[in-house]
């Protein structure tokens, strides 16, 4: 799944519209050529011309904002190749503007795409921030002249907070190494060929409640030690593996409950893990930035947003795991547990090869 972040400001009677994007996603999107090749004269021409044409701010009315100048040039600060479009747009003052985004669906329908609104900017729902996706690919932005700077620093703190929930159901790697260790959760004790008698058992409830309660507090106090700590010291940890070595937790929790045995020293791998999601929670907030205004109470929200988001899934997923364990421990071993973690383990291998690929 491909992402970007951007910021959306005004002044005067103009509106920039900047967006940081993966030099790889541009290519793959124009042709899928080397994206070495990028910095060539002329994909920078090709990327430009894609870019900007995706991007498009018009008024209330219908009527199109001229766009008097688009540049892009390669942002030096990231350790990826990545590209930042600087595309500025002349609208009259109006209460009300609509912006659209046209970029990467064609390529990936799970696209998404986060842009912060700048001071005196909100959307028409009253937030600070914005995302697009398929399906919502237009958005409408109160401009200052109507923005109802009251306020300002709720909405900035509800933004983050929807921001962080977003996150994590849209972040799929996350939620499949959640996925994993639900599903051996279920069992209290498993199946072996070499010992007929032993066969699977499914958990009381409360034995499952209490080790989900512990593996979700493992990893929710270990992704928002590295989140809090990447907030208030960018840069502590490069950012260059957390990608790749979250696809290799994903890979490592499924295969790991693919072996004929409840997992071992699950809880300490967990927190380990969590200390590689939280950093990747980390690079995603660094990128959408905090305000200077409420910065901890920001992070605070997103990172509350993430929790929640994860809370909600695990409250729809975990009775149907326990149903399903109780019911039948041997087919939902055999059809829940080793089925649903061989596909986790394998999308775990395809993202890590693709995340290593592209450094």
């Amino acid at each position: 799944m491909t992402t970007t972040f951007g910021e959306v400001d005004q002044d005067a009677d103009a509106i920039a519209w900047r967006l940081r994007v993966r030099a790889a996603d541009v290519v793959a999107a124009l042709d899928g050529a080397s994206t070495t090749k990028i910095v060539a004269a002329a994909w920078q021409d090709r990327a430009l011309a894609y870019l900007r044409a995706g991007v498009r701010v018009s008024t209330e009315d219908g009527g199109a904002c001229a766009q008097t100048r688009a540049a892009l040039a390669r942002d030096p600060r990231e350790p990826e190749a990545t590209l930042e479009l600087t595309a500025v747009f002349s609208c009259p003052a109006r209460s009300r503007l609509h912006l659209h985004y046209e970029l990467f669906f064609e390529t990936d329908r799970f696209h998404q795409a986060f842009m912060r609104l700048g001071a005196g900017l909100a959307s028409a729902g009253g937030e600070g921030s914005l995302v697009f996706r398929d399906g919502a690919r237009e958005a409408v932005l109160v401009a200052l002249s109507s923005a109802n700077e009251h306020g300002s620093f709720a909405r900035d703190v509800a933004a983050y907070l929807k921001l962080g929930g977003i996150h994590i159901l849209t972040g799929y790697d996350h939620l499949c190494f959640l996925m994993a260790l639900l599903l051996a959760a279920g069992l209290s004790r498993r199946s072996s060929r070499h010992a007929p008698s032993a066969i699977a058992q499914a958990a009381s409830p409360r034995e499952a409640i209490v080790r989900t309660i512990r593996l979700v507090s493992a990893f929710t106090i270990a992704h928002s030690l590295t989140l809090i700590s990447q907030a208030f010291h960018p840069g502590l940890v490069s950012a260059r593996w957390v990608e790749p070595a979250i696809a290799f937790s994903v890979a490592y929790v499924g295969v790991e409950n693919l072996l004929p045995r409840l997992p071992r020293f699950r809880y300490g791998v967990v927190f380990g893990f969590g200390l590689v999601h939280g950093l990747g929670f980390a690079s995603v907030l660094h990128e959408i930035g905090l305000p200077k205004r409420g910065f901890l109470l920001s992070l605070i929200a997103f990172n509350l947003g993430v929790e929640l988001g994860q809370l909600a899934v695990l409250s729809l997923a975990f009775p149907i795991v326990l149903m399903a364990a109780r019911r039948n421990p041997i087919t939902y071993e055999r059809w829940g547990l080793r089925l649903g973690s061989t596909v986790i383990s394998v999308l775990g291998v395809v993202w890590l090869i693709a995340r290593l690929s592209a450094i």
